[in-house]
């Protein structure tokens, strides 16, 4: 099966949408991280094994580093002019990896009444939280914004916020968004505002699963 990347789509939110983990349909593509996609790219969504094109890009980086370690054992001396001169050469620099924060304990979106539990027979992959009118919803954990867009069908204005490698949450039918993509979130803070209904629904996935945000959050 194949999907065809829309518009204000993100690898995360279409990993959402087919309920795998992102880090595979990133493999299975030969995607590396920060994991940027483009409108009209076609991505595998078989996720069983690495894809022709990331098996080409393995190889190249094998091949890169056999090429690497030989020019490494044939330097001529360090007396020499030339060497001297290669020394200087910086390597590119690459951007930093996010670091995600360890010591925190999940924190409920919204204080609120839960009108619909988790149940995964029923298709309930989290949790509905009815509050009060334009009550602000929050984060539950620190993270960093990977989506925040209304492109996810049922989800309406929708944020999908990375806690880290294995854990995601969701947080949708928002009225207003207020943050972007990309951006570092605190726990607890401000991230939309609910419409007149004053309803959220949460989800939590880990490794791209939906698990049961009652079971987590403090």
């Amino acid at each position: 099966m194949v999907h065809q990347v829309e518009s204000g789509e993100t690898l995360y939110s279409i990993a959402w949408r087919y309920d795998l983990d992102f880090r595979k349909l990133a493999r299975a593509n030969g995607i590396r991280a920060p994991f940027v996609i483009s409108r009209g790219q076609l991505l595998s969504l078989d996720t069983s094994k690495i894809s022709s094109a990331a098996a080409k890009t393995v190889s190249k980086a094998v091949k890169k580093t056999k090429i690497a370690a030989r020019k490494a054992t044939s330097i001529a001396p360090a007396t020499s002019p030339k060497v001297t001169e290669t020394l200087k050469i910086k390597p590119k620099s690459v951007p930093s990896p996010v670091v995600y924060s360890t010591n925190w304990q999940w924190k409920w979106p919204i204080k609120g009444k839960i009108v619909e539990s988790y149940s995964l027979p029923k298709l309930h992959k989290g949790i509905k939280i009815k509050s009060v009118s334009r009550a602000a919803v929050r984060s539950s954990a620190p993270g960093v914004v990977v989506y925040a867009g209304e492109g996810l069908r049922g989800y309406g204005k929708l944020v999908i916020i990375k806690h880290s490698e294995i854990l995601l949450s969701a947080y949708a039918h928002n009225d207003q968004i207020m943050v972007r993509e990309g951006q570092s979130v605190r726990q607890t803070e401000i991230i939309s505002r609910l419409g007149s209904d004053g309803t959220v629904y949460f989800e939590i996935r880990k490794d791209g699963y939906p698990v049961d945000p009652e079971a987590y959050l403090r």
